[in-house]
């Protein structure tokens, strides 16, 4: 499925062909009718440059198109970048993004992601300080490959930069927007800007706020619809330059989320039902009036669970940016932060009006971090950042797993503790641990079951534990100019981290109320509360890229590199049951190579970047399945190749068009998970092509303003969800189209806007599991059509 072939690209063919003819189009065309593309600003390097000067492959987007495309979430973002895709797995505000194949399976809250996200330069590791992000934005950046230099661990696919907007000096201004849309969606945003003294002292106050009722459709009577919205952010950016030299500014924000979760829409439903039989079962000796669950009579987006809990996401930081330039030469740069969060996650795992399977999350974080980098800006040949980064992330996590919580499992006419005792006791112990629990067992037997054919039935597991992790790192990035045209580029860091586990304990609960029934980690036979001792592990990495670029009289930049990606190694979060589980993984590492060109044509109305790339990916980490035993583990080897082409055309004065291609080729070579040998699989979140084009057009200009239609539709190929490549839970190749409608009027002092997503209410699915030991998989969904309008006020 990951291959590129002519038949998974098939489904492109046209679409590539009018896309060639629109940059064609573009050639032909006579001069005096094109328009001139704007210049793109970047700081991809730590530098502020032209995005066609940097010898990387650079997506970007400006703030203002994320906020008329309706950006909310990782999801919005990806279909917009070429071999970007992103999931929710675990709700909104706690994005998964894979670039270029390179993705993560754990979606622990003390995991982090391969993909690295920075806001404002300071790195958000942990998903409880991520929050609702999306908002007053100047643009977000997307870097493609291993980041080791001037980012550092965790970024080796890339790194998802979002720059906000800063305070300005000099004059009051700002604007606000007022949305309704179907779901009775209610938007609220607004942003000033106030110079508090004149070319001195500035304030930006930015905040957002969106109420929706739940486009999943809950058909349980009394229970509210999922995926609702329920959530704020606000920012507050003081900047203050009291020289030409020195500029401070500092931003704090706060995010909170607090909607109806998620819900999941269970399917492939084995012929038994949702939860295996053991309702019939059960149902049959007249235990319950309850029986295994079949989704029968709904459409794509809706369900029948018995949950409506709401998520919380709730989180705060504090950043302080310093730049100072000492002197022509010479800039000194300090970002110092502070990120606090929380995490709710109540999950209805099964999606069903039963008990089967529910799984709430619950974390802590906190982070601080240092950045301290010296740039040259000299006009001499070599140029160069030096840098000592700091960060201390320390995580509380808690994680409970519910089974079967709504079955009287020793059929003594109660639901209580007694019913985890007795499953438990059959199962670890060889008998259960009261008479109902006997009586119950010599019935099952005269059947050809036993209580312990059902564990861990109307039990919970449960951990809990705290980590932290302090990392130190320098890292120096040069440039070395040869000739006018010829550049000579290397990058080294040298990172030591510090991770430390502590207090983890796994127990087994009853369901029905919490009763602690057993000790399972460290195995306490006496004290059900006991912990672990503390771990700790220590690692170093260098990482780093050597490049070498060629920029010709006409403008056009030719770059190759070679890199060395870095993601720290983990604890697993998952062990539950046995002290072999707590195991830690060692460091993922990927080296890259990576050839591209950058041209601008026709004076400015055309832009061409494309990139090709090759990856050998080491030890990248996975959940390793032996019976009821989890461990996280590392495939040894896997290879990654592909391709993206960018094309940016101004037609004409009044019409613009984007497009991208993303090619992708993926396989394990070495590796084995729960006994499966993985040779030979595609990598999870890898569709083999995936294409974009988003036009913007001026239809009418009017005496009172400008008529403006913007459109984007979006390609993703069949992929699989994970790297057994499950051929049932895999997503099918799908298409998204956009649309939206603005009358700018003609001092831009209000602008009125409709807008469509989703337009052809295209089903699909975001992420799946294989759950069939329950008796389904397990799937999020992507929204349904949507639509609104909105007014944005300016002065």
């Amino acid at each position: 499925m990951g291959a590129i072939t002519t038949s998974n690209c098939r489904n492109l063919r046209n679409v590539a062909a009018s896309a060639m003819a629109v940059a064609c189009s573009v050639v032909s065309a006579p001069t005096a009718a094109q328009g001139i593309l704007e210049d793109v600003v970047v700081t991809a390097q730590k530098r502020s440059e032209n995005l066609q000067d940097v010898p990387m492959s650079v997506s970007a987007i400006a703030g203002a198109d994320s906020e008329l495309f309706r950006f909310r979430d990782a999801t919005d973002i990806a279909v917009q970048i070429p071999n970007l895709q992103a999931t929710n797995t675990a709700g909104d505000g706690f994005p998964i993004f894979s670039l270029r194949g390179v993705a993560m399976s754990d979606y622990s809250f003390n995991q982090s992601s391969p993909v690295a996200t920075y806001i404002d330069e300071v790195y958000k590791g942990n998903p409880a300080i991520q929050g609702a992000q999306l908002f007053d934005l100047e643009r977000i950046e997307v870097l493609r490959g291993p980041q080791g230099t001037l980012y550092g661990k965790n970024s080796t696919g890339g790194a998802v930069n979002y720059i906000t907007r800063t305070p300005g000096y000099s004059e009051t201004e700002g604007g606000l927007t007022v949305g309704y849309g179907n779901f009775n969606r209610r938007d609220i945003s607004a942003a000033v800007d106030a110079p508090l003294r004149e070319d001195t002292l500035g304030l930006r106050i930015a905040g957002r706020w969106a109420e929706a009722d739940g486009w999943f459709d809950n058909r349980n009577p009394g229970v509210e619809d999922g995926n609702a919205v329920d959530e704020y952010g606000l920012r507050a950016s003081l900047a203050w330059q009291p020289s030409e030299t020195l500029e401070v500014i500092l931003r704090y924000t706060k995010t909170d989320q607090r909607a109806v979760n998620y819900g999941i829409q269970p399917f492939n439903i084995s012929a038994d039902g949702l939860g295996g039989g053991v309702y019939g079962l059960y149902n049959a000796l007249g235990a319950t009036d309850k029986v295994d669950y079949q989704r029968k009579g709904l459409d794509f987006w809706e369900f029948e669970s018995d949950q409506d809990a709401r998520r919380e996401l709730s989180n705060q930081a504090l950043a302080l940016t310093v730049t100072w330039k000492l002197s022509d030469r010479y800039v000194l740069t300090s970002i110092t932060s502070l990120d606090d969060g929380e995490a709710l996650n109540p999950e209805d795992t099964d999606g069903s009006p039963l008990d089967v399977l529910s799984i709430p999350y619950y974390g802590e974080a906190e982070q601080y971090t240092q950045d301290l980098r010296l740039a040259s800006n000299g006009d001499g040949p070599l140029n160069s950042i030096v840098g000592l980064y700091w960060s201390n992330e320390q995580v509380y996590n808690a994680t409970t797993i519910g089974f079967f919580s709504d079955l009287d499992m020793n059929l003594d006419g109660r639901i209580d503790a007694f019913d985890c005792a007795d499953v438990a006791g059959t199962a670890f112990l060889g008998a259960p641990v009261t008479e109902a629990g006997l009586n119950a067992e010599i019935t099952l037997n005269g059947l050809g079951f036993s209580l312990a054919d059902f564990a861990p039935a109307s039990c919970q597991f449960d951990n809990a534990f705290a980590q932290e992790r302090t990392s130190q790192a320098a890292y120096l990035d040069s440039s070395l100019a040869l000739s006018e045209a010829w550049t000579l580029r290397l990058g080294l860091r040298y990172t030591r981290d510090e991770t430390a586990l502590s207090d983890f304990s796994g127990r087994i609960l009853a369901a029905a109320d919490g009763t602690p029934i057993l000790n399972t980690i460290p195995g306490d036979p006496e004290d059900v509360f006991a912990r672990a001792g503390k771990r700790s592990e220590t690692e170093g990495e260098w990482t780093g890229k050597l490049g070498l670029d060629y920029s010709s009289e006409t403008g056009m930049l030719i770059y190759g590199n070679v890199s060395h990606g870095y993601r720290s190694g983990a604890f697993n979060a998952q062990a539950f049951l046995d002290p072999s589980e707590l195991t830690y993984v060692e460091p993922e590492t990927l080296d890259g190579a990576e050839l591209g060109v950058k041209h601008e044509l026709l004076q400015g109305a055309l832009r061409l970047n494309a990139a090709a790339f090759y990856y050998r990916y080491y030890n990248q980490q996975f959940l390793n399945i032996d019976g009821i035993i989890q461990t996280l583990v590392n495939i040894d080897e896997s290879a990654i190749a592909g391709m993206e082409v960018e094309v940016e055309a101004a037609l004409s004065q009044s019409l613009i068009v984007q497009a991208g291609l993303g090619l992708l080729s993926t396989e394990v070579k070495e590796g084995a998970l729960s006994g499966v040998d993985l040779a030979g699989n595609d990598l999870l979140l890898a569709p083999a092509s995936n294409f974009n084009l988003t036009v913007r057009w001026d239809i009418a200009t009017l005496e009172q303003g400008t008529i403006t239609l913007r459109a984007d539709t979006s390609f993703t190929d069949d992929f699989y969800f994970d790297v057994y490549n499950t051929e049932r839970t895999a997503s099918e190749a799908y298409w998204l189209h956009n649309l939206r409608l603005d009358f700018l009027s003609k001092h831009e002092g209000w602008q009125l806007g409709v807008w469509v997503k989703n337009v052809s209410d295209e089903e699909y699915y975001t992420s799946t599991l294989d759950l069939q030991t329950f008796g389904f998989d397990y799937g999020h969904i992507g929204a349904p059509r949507t639509y609104g309008a909105e007014l944005r006020l300016n002065f």
